[in-house]
């Protein structure tokens, strides 16, 4: 019996598939230092000129994982056979590459809970601005800070988003856990 999802392959066909993503990191580290060469008369509205560290991170990105799949490919036995679980599978950037729809999804997601923590303390002028704006509602006659309107902004699975609408004082987004 095999516990969980496992996938067999030859170590030869292991090494070739590896060596497919050595050439395609390899080939991107080269654009990536193109890139880096580029001046202005380069520069057109289709291709602008890419901030000049951030092709050189791009570069030195996938030099660095070129150098780890080839130790890896290195390091197989071309006449063995594997049992690799999905993390192999992922590691070794064995799985078709991702439509490039999906990865700005995937990475949007991932960036959605900062990016809304630091619209958190902007819009409340830090901490000093949320302990103002409960000093506010709890003094006020009116309601109490727990009770004031809130307008959801955001609601997914794991998280609810909501703005506290305050009738003086600064904006303040809640972000709760379900």
């Amino acid at each position: 019996m095999i516990d969980g999802l496992k996938l067999t392959m030859s170590g030869e066909e292991l090494r070739t598939l590896i060596d497919q993503g050595v050439r395609r990191h390899e080939r991107q580290a080269g654009r990536w230092t193109r890139e880096t060469l580029r001046t202005t008369d380069d520069e057109t509205e289709d291709a602008p000129l890419l901030p000049h560290h951030m092709c050189e991170n791009e570069a030195e990105r996938h030099s660095w994982r070129a150098s780890v799949l080839t130790f890896i490919r290195d390091h197989i036995d071309a006449a063995e056979t594997y049992c690799l679980c999905l993390a192999d599978l992922e590691a070794g950037e064995l799985l078709p590459e991702k439509p490039g729809w999906l990865e700005q999804d995937e990475y949007e997601e991932r960036t959605r809970i900062g990016f809304n923590l630091e619209r958190l303390v902007k819009s409340m002028n830090g901490i000093g601005g949320l302990a103002h704006a409960m000093r506010c509602g709890a003094e006020s006659d009116r309601h109490e800070f727990g009770t004031m309107p809130e307008t959801v902004i955001e609601e997914t699975d794991e998280l609810r988003t909501s703005r506290i609408n305050i009738e003086s004082g600064p904006e303040i987004i809640k972000i709760e856990r379900k």
